[in-house]
């Protein structure tokens, strides 16, 4: 019997053990699955690196300034703080106006987007759940989200705006301060598709349906107070972009209209386009609208100055490119040469090109031209 019963007494010693195995062995499976979804974005740009080509920037100095980009990836430039950010797969750089390396810092983001203001950037990981803020010295930040990013704005004053995906809802807006602080967070039950910010809230556009047509709503919220300030009728357009305007209202540019609302969210004035959308910017006050018609193989610039009057409207015989607006200024980007103009519409200069190139920025006496391949700087004048 005392046999019998010391064998019984190690069998259930083994199955405990194999219990106690098995139990640790799934822990650390647990463990494990734990640990690489917190570092998925970093081993998922891992793996990148391994099979994806890398942009290699190569500056000359000698003369003007060329920046060339191997590696067949995209890219995204801006200007903060007179410094050229250019945004590539793996790293940012940064350049002075003169095509010295200032600095270059590594990134784990996969998709990176990058948006600007007069002397931050914000870089974020779209669908993913990190973002950051650089300054041309260091990088100020980095904060993570719960939900994977769907886009996320910076104001001039340094504050940003990150919108999530939701569990329960259409998504979620989330504010952070200049020092990286959260600030605000907002369920949302339509989709929103940007945000402008005002002196003590911000503004953002959602999209809908009704009667089977796309349509926009702009919504005002402040940060102090949970409920909507106001909410303007909607708009059968697809929003590109809501601007602030400096007396409280906000102007919209969509897919095929631009419309003016005043600080109650009241429709003040709208202008439906006769063509499609090419391209758009916005600056203190002034818009710029440049649309094209593929049959006929023309263009046409829209010039807005204010909500009362309609905008003034040029016509071109070619497919022009871009816009870029700077103060009461609008650079358009045609075939072969880069117009200047003022929002009276008189042309006030022309600068020929030689190469094909995509995209312009103007910093100073300057025009950085954006290529597939290169970034080049020419003399605004011509010399």
């Amino acid at each position: 019997m005392a046999d019998l019963n010391e064998v019984i007494q190690a069998r259930q010693r083994l199955k405990r053990r194999k219990q106690l195995i098995a139990g640790l062995l799934i822990f650390a499976a647990i463990l494990a699955a734990a640990m690489i979804y917190s570092k998925r974005e970093v081993l998922f740009s891992q793996l990148e690196e391994i099979s994806t080509p890398h942009a290699n920037l190569t500056a000359e100095t000698d003369g003007e300034f060329l920046l060339k980009i191997s590696g067949g990836v995209d890219y995204h430039a801006e200007f903060v703080d007179n410094d050229l950010f250019v945004l590539c797969d793996k790293y940012l750089y940064i350049y002075r106006m003169n095509g010295e390396l200032l600095d270059s810092r590594q990134h784990a983001y996969s998709n990176a987007i990058m948006q600007t203001n007069a002397n931050k950037a914000l870089t974020y990981s779209f669908n993913g759940t990190s973002f950051r803020v650089d300054s041309r010295k260091k990088m100020l930040y980095e904060n993570q989200t719960e939900q994977p990013i769907l886009f996320a704005v910076l104001s001039e004053k340094g504050y940003v705006a990150v919108i999530t995906e939701s569990e329960t809802y259409a998504c979620r807006l989330i504010i952070f301060d200049a020092s990286g602080k959260l600030i605000y967070t907002r369920d949302c039950v339509e989709r929103l598709n940007d945000v402008s910010f005002t002196e003590n809230g911000c503004v953002f556009s959602t999209i809908g349906a009704e009667n089977g047509e796309l349509v926009t709503v702009i919504q005002s919220i402040r940060f102090d107070q949970s409920d909507i300030q106001w909410t303007t009728e909607p708009l059968t357009t697809l929003c590109m972009h809501v601007y602030t305007l400096g007396d409280g209202g906000v102007f919209v540019i969509g897919d095929t209209k631009a419309a003016y609302y005043n600080h109650n969210g009241e429709l003040i004035n709208m202008y439906e386009y006769t063509g499609t959308l090419q391209d758009f910017d916005f600056s203190e006050e002034h818009g710029a609208v440049l649309l094209r018609n593929e049959e006929r193989r023309q263009s046409v610039l829209l010039l807005f100055s204010d909500e009362t009057t309609a905008p003034i409207s040029l016509n071109f015989d070619t497919l022009c490119k871009t816009v870029d607006v700077q103060k009461d200024s609008v650079y358009l980007l045609d075939t072969g040469r880069i117009r200047e103009y003022s929002f009276n519409g008189t042309e006030r200069s022309a600068l020929h090109i030689q190469d094909v190139y995509e995209k312009t920025l103007k910093n100073g006496k300057y025009f950085y031209l954006l290529g597939y391949d290169r970034i080049q700087r020419v003399n605004a004048s011509g010399e």
